[in-house]
């Protein structure tokens, strides 16, 4: 396990916040709905009237020259798409990170460090096959694109929580925009404890009473 892993345990709180924006809800190793198997939610917003969230880790077989028109000669084409969540999969949403100049749209929202959650709107559509796609590689800040989202209504995720459906920890760029997506939930997961690193190399999850 890396240091910056071990600083993320002694940093997390032994109490969980109320409401859980720029938190994760990491599916819990029992949960077998095919919506949310091995998922890592991020929230972006949760309060008394429900909560909305985005699936971070399961890459849909699309990018965005497949979907938006004028980006396939770009190198805008191969920001890749995901799959956010079961509600509304036509509309698209983005998570990035930050853009040069602060650039984002006027319902654009800051749930964590480094990373942004706005609406894939046209005009930012065009900014990605514009002035991102003539960045250096280097220089162009992560993005990715949300097909749908996580939803949730009043007290459901309260209920959940209680029913041990997901773990909670408090969210982080490396893992939204993670090099190998397929292994974010188990890096997720990891980071909540040697008792998790356990229940991951073994798959049984004892009793935690």
């Amino acid at each position: 396990m890396d240091e910056q892993s071990e600083r993320q345990e002694a940093e997390e709180p032994a109490g969980e916040p109320r409401f859980l924006a720029g938190h994760f809800l990491i599916s819990d190793i029992n949960l077998m709905d095919p919506n949310f198997f091995r998922s890592v939610v991020l929230m972006i917003s949760h309060d008394e009237e429900g909560a909305f969230g985005l699936v971070v880790n399961r890459p849909s077989r699309y990018t965005l020259g497949d979907l938006v028109e004028g980006a396939r000669d770009t190198p805008a084409a191969s920001v890749p798409v995901y799959v956010g969540g079961p509600v509304q999969q036509e509309i698209l949403f983005m998570l990035h990170a930050e853009f040069p100049g602060d650039v984002r749209s006027d319902g654009s929202e800051h749930p964590l460090e480094n990373v942004v959650f706005e609406p894939a709107t046209q005009p930012m559509m065009d900014y990605l096959k514009e002035e991102w796609s003539a960045l250096e590689e280097a220089e162009r800040p992560a993005v990715r694109l949300y097909a749908g989202y996580s939803g949730w209504g009043p007290g459901q995720v309260e209920a959940e929580l209680k029913a041990d459906a997901w773990v909670i920890l408090k969210a982080t760029s490396e893992i939204v925009f993670h090099p190998d997506p397929q292994k974010g939930w188990e890096e997720a997961l990891a980071r909540k404890g040697p008792l998790y690193r356990i229940i991951l190399q073994t798959g049984f999850k004892p009793s935690m009473n």
